[in-house]
C-alpha cells in the first residue's frame, strides 16, 4: 500500500488531469483485483460426480490357446479352459484393451499364453503373449 502513495506523491510534477486519470485508473485496478474471480457456473462440488470405471475385485486366470479371430478389441481364442474359472475349454471371446494388445501376438494362429478376468457376464484379457 505504501507503493501507492509514493506513487501519488511522485505524480506532483504532473498536470492535474493526468494526476485524476491515474488515480483513477489505479483506484479501478484495485478495485477489480479485490474482487477476485466470480463464482464459476458450477463449482466441483456441485457438479455431478463421474461414476468410477469398474475395476475387477476377482482372482486373475491363466490359460493358454490360439489367436482365432481379431475384431477390434474383441479376440476370440481356442483355449485349453480353466477350471478355476468354470471356463470349458473350446472357443471364447475376450474383451481386450490396448495395454494388452499394444504387446501381444496379433496374427490369427497365434499360439499364446494369457490372463483374463471375469467382468459382468464377460471376460476380460489382462494379459497376452506368444508361446
Amino acid at each position: 500500500m505504501s507503493d501507492v502513495f509514493g506513487l501519488i506523491r511522485g505524480l506532483a510534477n504532473i498536470d492535474k488531469h493526468m494526476k485524476i486519470n491515474t488515480i483513477l485508473a489505479l483506484a479501478a485496478t484495485a478495485a477489480l483485483a479485490a474482487c477476485g474471480p466470480g463464482k464459476s457456473a458450477k463449482t466441483a462440488s456441485e457438479a455431478p460426480a463421474a461414476a468410477p470405471a469398474a475395476l475387477p475385485t476377482g482372482p486373475e486366470y491363466d490359460s493358454i490357446g490360439v489367436i482365432a479371430v481379431l475384431d477390434g478389441q474383441a479376440v476370440t481364442l481356442d483355449h485349453e479352459g480353466a477350471s478355476a474359472a468354470q471356463l470349458a475349454p473350446g472357443r471364447s471371446t475376450f474383451q481386450a484393451y490396448g495395454d494388452v494388445l499394444a504387446e501381444a501376438p496379433l496374427a490369427p494362429g497365434s499360439r499364446v499364453a494369457f490372463k483374463f478376468h471375469k467382468v459382468g457376464d464377460a471376460w476380460e484379457l489382462t494379459g497376452l503373449t506368444a508361446r
